[in-house]
């Protein structure tokens, strides 16, 4: 009897990871962002209900390249790759490096209707909040994602 209840434990222990994380989806299925700066969900979030022009102010707001003729233009690419691929649906993450405890890289897949935007940000801390250092958008990989995340 001992035995039996030892080798149910035992299973019991061993499965429960495994159907735990069935049922989790992962944050590529997900699209929901966890994880990932507030500064950046909020821009994809703007893109989606109010399209390129305010994502960019989103994501801009608050940092150095707030105002930036370069960043601006970044909603002018967007509109471009909206005429060809469609309209925006969701996101996925590829990857995230912390470069630093201040400093982060995220890669991501926009998906749109006909296609996908690789999209590269890098975010900063500053005090208790993240800010936009960088992003980037192209349709081949390779130039967003320069060396493979």
């Amino acid at each position: 009897m001992r035995k039996r209840v030892l080798s149910l434990c035992c299973c019991a222990l061993f499965l429960a990871p495994l159907v735990s994380a069935a049922q989790t989806p992962s944050s590529r299925e997900q699209g929901a962002g966890e994880g990932l700066p507030p500064i950046v969900v909020l821009g994809l979030e703007a893109y989606k209900s109010s399209g390129p022009e305010e994502a960019v102010q989103a994501w801009i707001k608050g940092s150095a390249i707030d105002g930036s003729k370069d960043a601006l233009s970044q909603a002018s690419l967007l509109r471009q790759i909206q005429d060809h691929y469609g309209t925006y649906r969701t996101f996925e993450i590829v990857s995230t490096k912390d470069l630093s405890p201040k400093t982060r890289v995220i890669y991501l897949v926009l998906d749109f209707e006909k296609g996908p935007l690789f999209a590269k940000f890098v975010v900063y801390r500053s005090g208790q909040a993240w800010i936009l250092a960088y992003f980037n958008f192209n349709t081949k990989e390779e130039l967003a994602f320069p060396s493979c995340p």
